[in-house]
């Protein structure tokens, strides 16, 4: 018990500084993260924390997050659980998130105001994956 409040500060730390924020402008993620970022298309990819973020926009927002593992940090080469977890709560902004059906059968979450949702899918490499976090359009 004694290592469940380092684990938790621990993971307050990492998990806000690995994270882009959906809805925020350029000008707010280039505040959060430096002004360092590749442009690759209409994205934006932005390294931290061992996490490859790519933020894709819909106008002047963000509006579609990628992570995956950058393979900077020794033994963290592919998200794991609790790497998905620590993302879903930190983009949860204190709500909830609930496994749901999806038709391609991956693992996809929907948080509880319906605002956005989240799918783990199969990366470009054998055996990566991708946790793609994006504003739920109905």
């Amino acid at each position: 018990m004694k290592g469940l409040p380092v684990f938790l500060l621990v993971l307050a730390l990492a998990a806000p500084a690995a994270r882009a924020h959906i809805g925020d402008t350029l000008a707010q993620l280039r505040d959060m993260y430096g002004a360092t970022a590749k442009h690759v298309g209409g994205s934006l990819i932005f390294q931290r924390n061992g996490y490859s973020i790519s933020v894709l926009f819909d106008g002047d927002h963000a509006a579609m997050e990628i992570f995956t593992r950058d393979g900077s940090l020794k033994g963290k080469n592919d998200i794991t659980d609790h790497d998905i977890q620590g993302i879903l709560a930190m983009e949860g902004e204190g709500l909830a998130w609930n496994p749901v059906e999806s038709p391609s059968g991956e693992p996809t979450w929907l948080r509880a105001d319906e605002r956005l949702i989240a799918r783990l899918t199969p990366g470009h490499k054998p055996d990566e994956k991708v946790l793609v976090v994006m504003l739920n359009e109905k």
